[in-house]
């Protein structure tokens, strides 16, 4: 006796969208740092992962100063707004997107990103991440 059409078209379906699951769920895993880094942005953060508040401070700092070098600046907090995700205000003056970073043992973060606004087809807002280094 062999198995009806219906019967054999109905599993592979199953089993092809079981596949596709997997593989979106799977597929968000990978580690956001290479190297065993840990990923953050903030003191709230760094400090939540164990390391200590001064290490974690220069980190910012180091970051942040580079964020305001090579990330482009708005001059007033309203633009920094719309055009990226989350801002600080930076020493020199003006608004610049603040920078996500992965931290290993030492001050110096390393694999700096920020959020940058922009419009799909749609003209939906989207984010589109802005490697720095």
């Amino acid at each position: 006796m062999s198995a009806s059409p219906f019967k054999l078209i109905l599993i592979l379906v199953v089993l092809a969208a079981g596949g596709f699951s997997i593989f979106y769920a799977t597929k968000g895993r990978a580690p956001a740092c290479e190297g065993g880094g840990k990923y953050m942005s903030t003191l709230t953060e760094c400090r939540a992962w164990g390391l200590e508040e001064t290490l974690c401070a220069t980190a910012i700092q180091n970051a942040r100063a580079i964020a305001v070098r090579v990330a482009p600046k708005t001059e007033t907090m309203f633009q920094c707004e719309t055009r990226f995700s989350d801002c600080f205000e930076n020493p020199a003056g003006g608004f610049t997107p603040r920078p996500s970073f992965c931290l290993k043992s030492t001050a110096e973060p390393s694999e700096l990103r920020y959020l940058e606004f922009e419009a799909d087809r749609r003209n939906r807002r989207v984010t589109k991440e802005v490697r720095i280094n």
